[in-house]
């Protein structure tokens, strides 16, 4: 037996070394993938804030330096971009032009001036036309190269004429200083749009955005999750060849070559394990293994064969194991269900025993399934973990903590461990929870909110005690989550009308409970009607009209957010028509449900709609949550380019609330940007919002977009919206959502005041 299973061992170490071989090989491949991936998003992600360089500088062109430096500070540059070394807008100046930009740049220069504070062109001579940096910032200040610097007469000059005359920016290697940099540039036209023909690019040509990059930042965010590797990024072109390198190359390291665009390569360097049993320590430890297992496996046939009593005893461990498993938690290895409801029970006895506090914490995470469904269930499982250990750290080594499944966690707590009292409890929780996660999956650490249900005092059952922290946990989600609530019994009232609103739900569809209203829109400079939202309401049998707010999540929980959805959008278009038949041209928005989104359905039932209602596609503008667009991004898109055919325009709704699709946004077909009302609300009142209401219109306009404000709800919000060039808004300064008989009457009011709008706003 010995003899097999050590043969066997060795069969499987090779099989295995083979097998670890083959894998170190493709994961180096996905590796070197993967760097040269980041390395692009890096790059890409430069290019895209060159494009906002540029928005600034077409919305002002003659802008100083300093307030050039000025927009930097508010934008927040430098530390929103680790890796930017500098920035600088350069033009090109003829010799008729150079007079006076000589004196612009001596009252403020972009770099430094030669002897007695004069311009001075580097290098010297006359030529047909210079490129000068008119404006320039470094990251440790004004920029230390002369202001007379003709870029044209560098490395840079060729690239600098093609990209204006293409309209395609580049990057390269570019020697600043004491060492090469990487140098991104990007042609800007005074349009805010690449011209269709050469001419017309040189005619628009305003210049051009460079920024200097640090190439070790950028290799070494690259490398961040890729330990042992290194990396070089390569440009040459003919005998011209310039290498940037991060990370350390190991012994015996084997490489791989990935071309990118341009001149540009990425060769990545890693040691691979070897083919031999021998060459990794997992394959020489599984063949020392095997052969001891085998060893021990002759021994245990011995020991059962001369004793029943040692056989007893590993019946009796491997007995308590499958013990520990039914009552433990598989992923974190806490208590589950079963152990914490036997644990429950036992506080109650000792607590009617000896009178002492007890109380059940019932913890939920708030949002895990963003997580879930950003970053994989890998990564929420080593997310559950680490909190699971958390948890176990910060508590009483008499008190419990179990998982029921999910992101739901229980604390249960007694005696000492309740003198702050439970609320305490919570909050050093809360507490500990606070710092950032780092897990394998994210490149950047993630923060996580938890929810807590306390249940304090005895109950008759241990069920009872865990349901009422369920409900004050559900109450706590409520109240805006990230927060502690104490159960009381008024709760359970709430939470019996919550279940018979989602029971009546199920019927509110056939019964035809569900009718819209329209919230005016308007164009803010002028004050014309230029179209209407369609907002979702229920007309409950017993509670009256119910907001949205009330009855959606368990309405998307159901599903028959499809069918209300499909319904909403076919009356609007009834509606639509009624009102184009009648003589009134103006845009009907419609709310479209992740759950709609995410079915290829969609553009069927948009175009049948539009056909059963005669509605006018060019009229009706779909709404999109700006979180629904980040699932699934290469289906949302055909899925959007579908809708766009049909001729229908594109919003993104609560635009600002997620940073992360910003990345995304020129690749969606989109034609409008709704800012959300809390930035509206606090445009007034902070320079926050008001920076970056400003920063998202001027995206808006450098992307082509129409931008609309919620909740528009007084004139200094309305006038400041006028000066950040924001095109239309809707709220309360306006009107409240109206009925169908109430928008006629709106209508005739508009008609009294100024004449409407000839066309649907596009």
């Amino acid at each position: 037996m010995v003899l097999a299973g050590s043969l066997a061992t060795v069969w499987g170490a090779t099989t295995v070394a083979r097998h670890s071989a083959q894998s170190s090989r493709q994961q180096f491949k996905d590796s070197s993938q993967q760097i040269s991936t980041s390395l692009k998003l890096s790059i890409a992600n430069e290019q895209n804030f060159a494009v906002n360089v540029g928005a600034f500088f077409i919305d002002d062109p003659g802008a100083t330096q300093a307030a050039f430096r000025k927009w930097l500070i508010i934008t927040k540059s430098f530390s929103s971009y680790a890796e930017l070394a500098g920035v600088a807008e350069v033009v090109f100046v003829t010799p008729a032009q150079l007079p006076a930009f000589e004196a612009a740049q001596e009252a403020s220069p972009a770099g430094t001036l030669g002897p007695g504070r004069k311009f001075q062109i580097e290098p010297a001579g006359r030529r047909p036309f210079y490129c000068f940096a008119r404006v320039a910032q470094s990251r440790t200040g004004p920029s230390v190269l002369p202001a007379g610097l003709d870029y044209c007469e560098t490395v840079l000059g060729p690239y600098f004429l093609k990209a204006r005359d293409t309209g395609q920016g580049a990057y390269l290697p570019y020697g600043a200083g004491k060492r090469e940099e990487l140098a991104i540039g990007t042609p800007i036209y005074t349009t805010g749009f690449v011209p269709e023909t050469q001419a017309a690019r040189v005619a628009d040509f305003l210049g051009m955005t460079g920024t200097q990059v640090y190439p070790s930042v950028i290799l070494a965010t690259a490398l961040a999750h890729h330990p042992k590797t290194a990396v070089a990024f390569t440009y040459q072109r003919g005998s011209f060849k310039v290498t940037f390198k991060s990370g350390t190359v190991p012994a015996h390291a084997q490489s791989t070559i990935n071309k990118l665009e341009k001149g540009w390569s990425v060769v990545t360097y890693a040691r691979l394990t070897g083919a031999s049993v021998f060459d990794a320590a997992d394959t020489v430890a599984l063949l020392l293994t095997g052969i001891i297992l085998s060893l021990l496996l002759g021994l245990l046939t011995y020991v059962l064969g001369t004793g029943r009593r040692r056989a007893l005893v590993m019946v009796d461990e491997r007995t308590n194991q499958l013990q520990h498993q039914a009552l433990h938690d598989s992923l974190t290895g806490l208590p589950n269900r079963a152990l914490i409801l036997d644990r429950i029970d036992q506080m109650l006895s000792r607590a009617r025993r000896e009178n002492v506090a007890i109380a059940v914490l019932f913890l939920d995470l708030d949002n895990f399934k963003d997580i879930n469904d950003t970053l994989g269930h890998a990564a929420g499982d080593q997310l559950l973990v680490r909190v699971a250990t958390r948890l176990s750290n910060v508590l009483r080594k008499s008190d419990t903590v179990g998982r029921l499944g999910g992101d739901e966690f229980v604390i249960l707590a007694e005696g000492a461990s309740l003198a702050p009292g439970a609320e305490a409890v919570a909050g050093r929780i809360l507490d500990t929870l606070t710092p950032p996660f780092d897990i394998d999956a994210s490149e950047e650490p993630l923060n996580v909110a938890a929810s807590i249900g306390i249940a304090e005092g005895l109950r008759e059952t241990p069920g009872d005690l865990l349901r009422d922290a369920d409900i004050a946990l559900y109450q706590a989600k409520s109240a805006g989550k990230h927060c502690a609530v104490v159960f009381q019994p008024s709760m359970q009232k709430a939470v019996d009308e919550h279940r018979t609103l989602a029971l009546d739900l199920t019927t509110s569809v056939e019964l035809n409970q569900f009718f819209l209203l329209y919230e005016p829109i308007i164009n803010l400079a002028t004050g014309a009607f230029t179209g209407v939202e369609a907002l979702l309401r229920w007309r409950h049998p017993t509670r009256g009209v119910v907001l949205p707010e009330e009855f959606l999540p368990s309405l998307e929980s159901s599903g028959l957010v499809v069918a209300v959805g499909l319904w909403a959008l076919r009356d609007a278009c009834r509606q639509g028509a009624l009102w184009q038949s009648a003589g009134h041209r103006f845009s009907i928005s419609v709310g479209v449900t992740p759950r709609q989104l995410a079915r290829d359905r969609i553009i069927d039932e948009v175009r049948t709609a539009l056909t059963e209602s005669g509605f006018d596609p060019a009229s009706l503008i779909l709404e999109i949550g700006e979180t629904s667009l980040m699932h699934d991004v290469e289906a949302t898109i055909t899925r959007l380019e579908g809708l766009k055919k049909l001729g229908v325009n594109l919003a993104v709704n609560d635009f600002g609330t997620w940073y992360s699709s910003l990345a995304y946004l020129q690749r969606f077909p989109i034609d409008i940007l709704k800012i959300d009302r809390r930035f509206v609300s606090g445009i007034a009142d902070t320079k926050e919002a008001s920076a970056l209401v400003h920063t998202l219109v001027q995206l808006g306009i450098a992307l082509g977009l129409e931008t609309i404000a919620e909740g528009v709800e007084n004139h200094e919000q309305r006038r400041l919206l006028i000066d950040a060039s924001v095109d239309t808004g809707q709220g309360f300064l306006f009107a409240q959502p109206l009925s169908v008989s109430e928008v006629d009457t709106f209508l005739l009011e508009q008609q009294d005041q100024a004449p409407s709008p000839k066309g649907p706003a596009q």
